[in-house]
């Protein structure tokens, strides 16, 4: 089964959301906007596409 995440960055947390590919949600998560919480979340989950908002802490994570 394929896994999607869309993540909404801020300034101190960054709110991820994980669908299936029937576009079931599978998992919510908030962590710290930090490059490296971000990655621990989405590990488990072996995401084949991730969508960020747009602000200028997307590009950094």
């Amino acid at each position: 089964m394929k896994y999607y995440a869309g993540l909404d960055v801020s300034q101190q947390t960054t709110s991820i959301c994980i669908v299936d590919d029937e576009g079931s949600m599978i998992a919510e998560r908030k962590v710290a906007s930090w490059p490296d919480a971000s990655g621990e979340a989405l590990k488990p989950f072996a995401v084949t596409r991730a969508g960020l908002e747009t602000g200028p802490l997307s590009v950094w994570l």
